[in-house]
C-alpha cells in the first residue's frame, strides 16, 4: 500500500505545480471484468472446498436432513463469469489549452453468482435418474484502480470538450469471499489459511487503457462528464492466476472547477 500512496502523491505533485486550471471530480458507473480470474470461485480450486464441506462431519446431519435421500455433487460451474460491478472513484487534473493531465482512483465490488449441481438419489421421482437440485456458489472480490494519463481534447468550444484519455494503470485485486447456500445456510469456500486474517488470493498488477470522454460545462465551477474506458490490464490473483485481459467501465462524473479554455 505504500508503493500505491507514492505512485499516487509523486503524479499529484507535477500536476500541483502546473499553473493550469485545477480539476476535481466523484465518479459512479459500472465496471465490466473479464472472465479470465472468475474460476476462482467455481468451488473446487482449492483444497477447503465444496466436496469438503459435504463431507464434513459437522454439517452431516443438516445435509441428511435437507436432501433426505443419498446425495453427491456431480457438477462444479464450468464456465463463470462476473456481474457488472458498481464503480465509485475521485479524480483530480490540470487543464490546459489541449487536454488535461489527471489520475484518478476508483474501487470496485465484484461478484459471481453460479450454480453446482446435486444429484439426489430419490425413489418417488419415477424415474431411473436421480433428481438434479442447482446450488448457489457465490464469490466476492474487491479491485480499486489507479490511472495516470493524459486526456487529448477533440473538440473544445460552446462548453462542450469531447476527449480521448489515454493512461496507465494500476490494480489492485482481493478474493473477499468464496461461499454456498444450502436451505439458507451459507457454508464458506476457504482459499487461505483458516483461522489466519489477510491469506486470501490477491495482488498488484499494471495495465494501460484508452476512452472517450464528453463534458458539458454548465458554469465557471460545475460540469457533468460522461466516458467509457477499456482497460486492459493484469489482475493478479495468485502466482499461477495473473492474467492480462481487457475490461471495461462506463461512469458519469461530477467536475468542479473551470473545465473549458482559459478565456
Amino acid at each position: 500500500m505504500k508503493k500505491v500512496l507514492l505512485l499516487i502523491i509523486l503524479p499529484l505533485s507535477v500536476i500541483a505545480q502546473n499553473d493550469s486550471e485545477l480539476i476535481l471530480g466523484i465518479n459512479i458507473g459500472g465496471y465490466s471484468a473479464n472472465k479470465n480470474t472468475a474460476g476462482l470461485y467455481k468451488g473446487d480450486v482449492t483444497s477447503n472446498n465444496i466436496y469438503t464441506i459435504f463431507s464434513n462431519p459437522n454439517y452431516q446431519t443438516n445435509f441428511d436432513n435437507y436432501f433426505q435421500y443419498p446425495y453427491e455433487i456431480v457438477e462444479t460451474p464450468i464456465n463463470s463469469s462476473y456481474r457488472i460491478g458498481l464503480e465509485v472513484g475521485a479524480h483530480i487534473g490540470k487543464r490546459n489549452n489541449n487536454g488535461e493531465l489527471f489520475i484518478e482512483m476508483n474501487f470496485i465490488n465484484l461478484e459471481v453468482q453460479e450454480y453446482f449441481t446435486v444429484a439426489i438419489d430419490d425413489p418417488n421421482n419415477l424415474s431411473p435418474d436421480p433428481t438434479y437440485q442447482p446450488l448457489p456458489i457465490f464469490g466476492e472480490e474487491r479491485r480499486s484502480l489507479v490511472n495516470f494519463g493524459y486526456s487529448i481534447d477533440l473538440l473544445n468550444e460552446n462548453d462542450l470538450i469531447v476527449g480521448i484519455p489515454l493512461f496507465a494503470q494500476l490494480t489492485n485485486s482481493r478474493l473477499e469471499r468464496n461461499y454456498i447456500v444450502v436451505n439458507n445456510q451459507q457454508y464458506n469456500i476457504y482459499h487461505g489459511v483458516i483461522g489466519q486474517n489477510n491469506t486470501n488470493p490477491g495482488g498488484i498488477g499494471i495495465g494501460a487503457g484508452i476512452g472517450l470522454t464528453g463534458t458539458v460545462k454548465f458554469n465557471k465551477q460545475f460540469s457533468l462528464l460522461a466516458g467509457y474506458y477499456a482497460q486492459y490490464s493484469r489482475i493478479n490473483m495468485q502466482d499461477n492466476l495473473k492474467p492480462f485481459g481487457l475490461h471495461h467501465s462506463i461512469f458519469a462524473r461530477i467536475l468542479f472547477g473551470k473545465s473549458s479554455k482559459s478565456e
